[in-house]
């Protein structure tokens, strides 16, 4: 071979060398759509299609949803900073204004011997642990106090909102088909972020090129840029622990209705995104097979990561609808976030760079990994200084009266009242956890007989299915003096505003929903009486189908009513139901490998649970351990049902009613009483101290229009209770905010519903 051919051999492979290397390196920004420099060669329509919207500058339209959803949690973190510094501000003028009032007030010759401190107490099942019985009440509220939330305009416009805002939307039928759609805030939120990306999308120009040899189709990649854009805010709004929250006091279980419809928007676009792709390989076949030469060595990148990246889509989408998710919940809850990362993955695959989508994808990462940072802080088993690390807390279950179930789980875990958590039990199930309300209040003045830094956090509700069923059915199986390791995370939720900032509070309650509301009214008859709260009054309806229900909460209803200031509680219950309910659920008795492979599951978690805190004793401790152990050691008695009735003498039953606290409920009515509710009502029953009972539904609408006439400056509606409630109080509420524009004296009337399924 002579030297000049293997000089140019040596030429030609370095200018093959420079080709490819050229290729390569412009690879990244060919993605899609090829950025085609202009010349005299160019045809004009391509000309005027490429300066009019130019490939380098398609990044832009995934900069929407960023300000849009940006500028939305400004507004409301700067709402919520509004309120949270108005509610703090009142309450200190009010501390003040109490302070001053003891100052100047002359108490006579009453000697501290008459006031019962609750540090002094030590029967613990006596109500003057909770707060004073004796003692010269607080001096009178004062009238108003100035403060930066009293600004008329601001109060208004809030007013306008709520106006409009708190109407429920009512359902829809379609034969056995009931469609239930989300409150109107969520609907103007989707909507306005539905119709502004849309017209972003198809109003610039050109929608395709006049042949798919000139590149991508434009419509294709602004769809692709705002569909991509969507996924950080997706991963935001669908964790327990999130920024969001953080910063809008707005709970995840409230954020997850955002988090689907913005899940729903991605898919629309997604669809957008690929249907050009498809529609012009079909009808410009030579184009497309131009345009495949672009991305050699692989012609079909784009289309098969395109669809790797759909297939987990598709999965997604249909089993977030609501019948899918009903349906088939515990698979839903296994499968939907290990798919959804993997689907990020995926979307890393497919977008390769292109534009500014990995700069979207990394921000999806970093809340991903965010997220699961923050979740450790709220689980109880993850701390290596507590007891229950990698084991959980000791947990006991009771059976309540219509059936219901008492869980008791003493935690060094803190929550406000309100709150709520997801319980996971290995005993009862292996990988499913549920959430529930958390009924009882976290305070010092209700120490956990486990010790001092413990509190009883207790859970109480019905059972129907799945967890709720099976932890049922273990209890009545194993008997009260079987305990479980309970793994707690949370807690989570809970009111945004302080309610012991507004003058007048009102409770609705349905059945069970007395759960959401009994932390709250403890918590709140409470800093009324150490002068804490602004509130002068408090109203609770409770509408619940049998007086039986009161057995659940019977002792904080008791502490509510004996040290509230008086007259400032008035309860109101309601009895819909004619009959006692006798009839008690059976327990599955069938035994599965499972249920021994749970057994074993919990008793190791005991066993290494006794070790450790036999370990963690000390030498005294162990000899007072010794010295106090019987035979049989029982639970403490708040871990036990309560006892049921005897059969008694009429003479006995008389003289213990005298003495039962029973809230002023008289007998079930017999069926004749209760058809006569069909033409009137029965007389009510009422006592002195406010506390009334009714046979018959509440009429909320009535109830609350009756009731506003005596509303403070501020109000406070609090609802849990089935749908048909909560739609009732929101219209009726909505329809109050115009007392707000009207009335001077009137700042707010603020409304909080609970998820009657929490």
């Amino acid at each position: 071979m002579s030297s000049e051919t293997g000089a140019s051999l040596v030429q030609a492979i370095q200018e093959r060398a420079a080709d490819f290397m050229e290729v390569e390196a412009a690879f990244d920004e060919l993605v899609k759509r090829v950025k085609i420099p202009i010349n005299s060669t160019t045809p004009p329509a391509l000309q005027q299609a490429i300066q009019h919207d130019p490939f380098s500058a398609a990044g832009k339209y995934g900069i929407l949803f960023v300000i849009m959803l940006i500028a939305l949690l400004v507004i409301a973190t700067l709402i919520r900073m509004y309120h949270f510094w108005g509610d703090r501000i009142r309450t200190a003028l009010y501390k003040e204004e109490v302070l001053n009032s003891a100052r100047s007030w002359s108490p006579g010759v009453i000697r501290m011997d008459d006031v019962e401190l609750p540090s002094a107490i030590t029967d613990t099942s006596s109500t003057r642990h909770f707060f004073p019985s004796k003692g010269p009440l607080l001096p009178e509220k004062p009238k108003q106090q100035a403060s930066v939330s009293a600004l008329a305009p601001i109060n208004n416009t809030i007013a306008l909102f709520r106006w409009l805002f708190y109407r429920p939307v009512p359902p829809v039928s379609v034969g056995s088909w009931r469609f239930v759609f989300p409150s109107l805030g969520v609907i103007a939120i989707v909507f306005v972020a539905l119709l502004a990306s849309m017209l972003y999308c198809f109003l610039p120009t050109p929608m395709f090129y006049a042949s798919m040899s000139y590149g991508s189709p434009p419509l294709a990649i602004r769809a692709g840029m705002i569909s991509v854009s969507l996924l950080p805010w997706i991963v935001a709004t669908s964790s327990k622990a999130n920024l969001i929250s953080y910063l809008t006091g707005i709970g995840h279980e409230r954020l997850i209705v955002l988090h689907r419809w913005a899940a729903y928007i991605f898919a629309i676009f997604t669809v957008i995104h690929v249907v050009p792709f498809w529609w012009q390989s079909v009808h410009d076949p030579d184009g497309f097979r131009i345009w495949k030469l672009y991305f050699p060595p692989r012609p079909w990148y784009i289309y098969t990561t395109g669809i790797a990246a759909m297939a987990p889509l598709i999965f997604l989408t249909v089993h977030s609808l609501p019948i899918m998710r009903n349906r088939f919940y515990e698979m839903f809850a296994m499968l939907h976030a290990p798919v959804a990362y993997g689907f990020v993955g995926l979307m890393f695959w497919h977008c390769n760079k292109a534009l500014t989508s990995w700069s979207y994808l990394w921000a999806t990462v970093a809340l991903i990994l965010t997220s699961m940072i923050l979740r450790v802080f709220y689980l109880n088993w993850m701390n290596p200084l507590w007891a229950s690390w990698l084991i959980g807390e000791e947990s006991a279950v009771t059976i309540l009266p219509e059936n219901a179930v008492k869980v008791t789980i003493p935690t060094r875990r803190r929550w406000r009242p309100g709150q709520y958590m997801y319980l996971r039990m290995p005993g009862v199930s292996l990988l499913e956890n549920h959430p529930f309300t958390i009924a009882s209040l976290c305070s010092e003045d209700f120490p956990s007989e486990y010790g001092d830094e413990y509190r009883d956090m207790i859970l109480v509700f019905r059972p129907f299915g799945g967890f709720t069923r099976k932890l049922y059915n273990i209890a009545l199986q194993k008997g009260p003096y079987k305990t479980y390791r309970a793994f707690i995370d949370g807690p989570y939720g809970g009111m945004q505003r302080q309610m012991s900032s507004f003058d007048q509070v009102i409770f609705f309650a349905g059945g069970s929903g007395i759960t959401a509301i009994a932390s709250q009214l403890l918590d709140l008859i409470k800093r009324m009486r150490d002068g804490k709260a602004t509130t002068t009054r408090v109203h609770v309806i409770w509408a619940m189908k049998r007086p039986e229900l009161m057995e659940w909460f019977k002792e904080e209803l008791r502490i509510c009513r004996e040290c509230a200031p008086p007259g400032a509680m008035l309860c109101h219950f309601f009895i819909t139901a004619a009959k006692r309910y006798e009839h008690l659920l059976t327990p599955d008795m069938r035994e599965t490998r499972l249920s021994g492979l749970r057994d074993k599951i919990n008793g190791a978690l005991q066993g290494v649970a006794s070790k450790r805190n036999s370990a963690m004793m000390s030498e005294g401790e162990h000899e007072m351990k010794r010295e106090a152990e019987d035979v049989i050691t029982a639970l403490p008695q708040a871990y036990l049902a309560p006892p049921r009735p005897r059969d008694s003498t009429l003479s006995q039953a008389q003289s213990d009613a005298v003495r039962k606290f029973d809230f002023g409920f008289p007998q079930t009515p017999t069926q004749f009483q209760k058809n006569l509710m069909r033409f009137a009502f029965l007389p009510t029953q009422s006592r002195r101290d406010g506390w009334r009972t009714e046979y018959g539904r509440p009429d909320i609408a009535y109830m609350l229009k009756g009731l506003s006439a005596e509303f403070g400056r501020r109000t406070c509606i609090y609802v849990c209770g089935p749908p048909s409630m909560r739609t009732e109080v929101a219209r009726t509420t909505a329809a109050l905010q115009q007392e707000v524009f009207i009335d001077p004296n009137k700042d707010e009337i603020y409304l909080h519903a609970e998820n009657y399924a929490l």
